[in-house]
Formats: C-alpha cells, structure tokens, sequence
C-alpha cells in the first residue's frame, strides 16, 4: 500500500484487530484530541456512557464486532471509541463541501466528485489522519476506501468497489433519536453494505437515525450495464428523509456557504486538474480536501490543518489498487 494507506481485510474481528493494532498510538492521539472535554480521565462520564449504550441495538452486529476487536487491540475503552464515533452528531460542530458532478455540469460528460472536509478540533493530520483500504469477506460487503482519522471506523469520506460515493455534510432536519445511527456509521454501513444509490437510500430510510445530517450520494455509471452517472443529496432528521436529485448534472451541498454557480462554473472548465474546483473550495479549517474521477479510477487527496488541506499538496492514488480484492 502507498503510505498513509492502511489496509485492513477478513472478518470484522480482523479488520477491527488490524485497526487497533498498527494504528495503536495515532489513536490514542485522536482522542486526547478529539474527546479532550469529555475523556479527560480515559472514560466517559456515567451520562454520556448511558447515552452511548442507548445506541447500540441500533448498530449491525458486524460493527460492533469490529469495534470490541479495535478498542481491545488499542488498549482503549469500547464506550470511548463509540463516542468518538458519534462526537459531531452530539456536538454538531463542523461545516463541509461535497459535489457531485456529471453529464451537462461537466465538460466531457463523465461523473467527477470534490470534498471537502472541514473541522475543528483535530489537530495532528501527520499523525492521525489516514486512508483506509477496507476490503471485507467477500459475504460481508463491499471492498471501500474512506478518508478519515485512525481510530474512526470509516471515515467522512467513502468511495467503494461498485464506484458508490458518499460523504456528510452538517444540515438536514432537526428531529433527534438518541437511540439512532450516528452519521459516520450510517456512511459506513452504505460503503459496505450498498451497490447502487437507491440501496443507499433504502439503508437511510430504514434505519433509525440519530440526528439531522445530509449525505451527498454518487454512483458512476456503466455503459455496458446501461447505467447512466447519477447523484443526489439525501438530507435526513430522525423522522424525516428528503432526497433533491441533481439538478443539471450537479448534485451540491456546502455548509461553509460556498456558491453553487462558484461550483458549476468550476467543473465545467474542460482545461484544469481534477482538484482545482473542490480546491477552490476550501476553508481555513479544511482538514482533507479529496477529488475522485470514478471512470479513471483516480483518487486525489490532501490533508492538512496548517495550511489547511486545499492549499497543500495533493496526492494521487490508484483506486483499482486499494481496491482490489486478495486472490484466492
């Protein structure tokens, strides 16, 4: 794997063992920094431990086998890991862009992604920021990347084998349920568990969910198959769930106020490198900055606190390669 990408693979007892494992003490890093007002002493206070333990008949089996497997492995709390899973749906803190643009919104017609990630709080992108290469048991789900932060079990930021996208964004209705899927979960049951954007609606729909959010959905399209590029914004509450399909091509949602005409106008330059719109983007608390073009299988990403992630340097990546599957 190129650096900084980690690969994690088999059961959910593996991948959660192999997380907790080699990225031990990044995280441990992230939650000194991450839960600081609320972990001061190594665990939760009696409130916010209850509260955490509502949630958990919410969450598949398979994750929370996962999660044991990481905490024990990092010598860290289960309740505490938990928590950090679901931090910003508690605090609501954050901003973010995502697109996703395709047919009429770009210049060549082909699906193409920015996002934008920003936060505060996390302070040690050297440290602990990470791309994981998730490649479950073929029965289990599908092979994904995320972009996010060690010790977080996905990430912000996903893109799986099928060329499903999805990424969060602060917003959606205000109706709550404690006992509901926080945000970075729901992303990361859709990155294993869904093939299409309709399956990951159906996932949205069906579960029960924490809190306001909204998920921007892409999938690439496959000529052989039929399958036209698509996207949409799904933004959701606890009793609520509104899908907005794209409109000219460009499925959009900005926390941070950034313009819809600033995106389009962006992607449908034909001369420019697949990062510049998403780059244009950016804010001075933008801590990955990603652009993705699904048909070419190529992935951009950038990580960053000081400067912010979109004024430094972007790497690209392979996604055939953090996607393939072990030969058997």
């Amino acid at each position: 794997m190129p650096a900084g990408v980690f690969r994690l693979s088999g059961s959910p007892e593996d991948i959660g063992r192999q997380h907790g494992t080699v990225l031990r003490e990044p995280i441990r890093i992230m939650l000194s920094e991450y839960l600081r007002d609320d972990t001061a002493s190594g665990t939760l206070d009696p409130e916010m431990q209850a509260r955490v333990r509502r949630m958990k008949p919410s969450l598949p089996t398979w994750y929370l086998r996962e999660l044991q497997a990481c905490a024990k492995a990092a010598g860290i709390d289960e309740d505490v890991l938990l928590f950090a899973q679901c931090e910003g749906d508690i605090r609501s803190l954050g901003g973010c862009t995502t697109y996703v643009a395709f047919g009429a919104a770009t210049s060549d017609g082909a699906l193409e992604i920015g996002r934008n990630f920003d936060y505060w709080g996390l302070e040690s992108p050297g440290k602990c920021a990470v791309i994981l290469s998730v490649v479950p048991r073929p029965g289990d789900g599908y092979a994904f990347v995320s972009v996010g932060w060690s010790g977080i079990l996905g990430g912000w930021t996903f893109i799986n084998e099928k060329g499903l996208f999805v990424a969060n964004n602060i917003g959606g209705f205000y109706e709550t349920n404690p006992e509901g899927i926080p945000t970075l979960i729901m992303e990361r049951i859709i990155a294993q568990k869904a093939a299409t954007v309709a399956e990951a609606v159906a996932i949205i729909e069906s579960n029960p969910r924490m809190r306001g959010q909204v998920l921007v959905l892409g999938q690439v399209g496959d000529a052989a198959q039929g399958r036209q590029p698509h996207g949409v914004v799904v933004a959701y509450g606890a009793q609520t769930v509104e899908v907005q399909p794209a409109v000219d091509g460009l499925a959009f949602h900005s926390s941070m106020f950034t313009p819809r005409a600033h995106i389009a106008r962006g992607v449908a330059l034909p001369e420019r490198e697949p990062m510049d719109t998403i780059r244009s983007a950016g804010s001075s608390i933008t801590l990955h900055s990603v652009a993705i073009r699904p048909q070419e299988h190529r992935l951009w990403v950038a990580h960053g606190t000081m400067p912010s992630a979109h004024q430094g340097k972007y790497i690209e990546y392979d996604l055939r390669a953090l996607l393939q599957r072990d030969a058997r």
